[in-house]
């Protein structure tokens, strides 16, 4: 069986590509333990320095599985989404996102986690969570007004449109623009580069930057019983019974 994440290391640096392009990196329960792990990979082995998150193909991520998320719904800390989502934002070691495609959901909510994503310059970064009747998650209704902006973070949370590259670049979402040739080569060249910073000192000044969102934690708590609230609802059932039958969604028959 093919690894859904594919893992590297090299030159002090740990990439973990989604390898699922025939699904179009959908993420399922088992890729988000395997990034999770790569996370604490890099906290606990000294050699390495920093993270790199990509995908196969060019697509990004497409969020979610959603057949393997209504199959197993996050709806307890144990979750593999849950966990993921609780390392991501809570680690101190350096992520830099390389971007290759369309970046759907999470693949979108996670790059305010990272400290540096380059991006191809045809990616589309799309927060759908309201066409599957859910809300936000990955701290995302908290950093997507402050980092990008009220009314650009609603149109995105709220109204689910996508903005592209070089809006995302304008906004500060993205770090950097590239071709989709040059995309992996520039984004190792500065990856390794920061492979020969201090360790410490790099997860030092992330832990005190960090500091400053120590609501954080809380607002994550919040979305996700939120979230687990709307994914139970009829709206969601419904949402993501349409999504598998590639049907639209009737919300008619079970709003109001």
């Amino acid at each position: 069986m093919t690894e859904q994440v594919v893992i590297e290391a090299e030159d002090g640096v740990l990439t973990a590509r989604f390898n699922r392009p025939e699904k179009k990196n959908a993420l399922t329960q088992a890729m988000y333990r395997a990034v999770t792990e790569a996370i604490a990979r890099v906290e606990r082995e000294p050699a390495l320095k920093v993270l790199v998150i990509t995908g196969t193909g060019d697509m990004f991520t497409s969020g979610n599985d959603v057949g393997d998320f209504l199959t197993a719904p996050p709806d307890s800390e144990s979750s593999p989404v849950v966990a993921f989502l609780a390392k991501l934002s809570s680690t101190d070691i350096p992520i830099i996102a390389a971007v290759n495609g369309r970046a759907v959901g999470v693949g979108t909510t996670l790059l305010m986690h990272c400290e540096k994503v380059y991006a191809v310059d045809s990616a589309l970064f799309n927060t759908p969570f309201i066409n599957l009747a859910v809300v936000p998650e990955a701290g995302s209704s908290l950093l997507m007004p402050k980092f990008l902006g009220y009314q650009r973070a609603a149109r995105m949370l709220v109204f689910g449109e996508a903005i592209d590259a070089q809006t995302a670049r304008d906004c500060g979402l993205v770090s950097e623009l590239t071709t989709s040739d040059a995309l992996m080569s520039t984004v190792m060249d500065d990856a390794r580069r920061i492979a020969k910073l201090p360790k410490k000192a790099m997860r030092n000044a992330k832990r005190l930057m960090r500091a400053q969102d120590e609501a954080l934690d809380a607002r994550m708590a919040r979305e996700m019983e939120d979230f687990g609230a709307a994914l139970a609802a009829p709206e969601a059932q419904e949402a993501m019974q349409a999504f598998l039958e590639k049907r639209p969604a009737d919300f008619s028959k079970v709003e109001g």
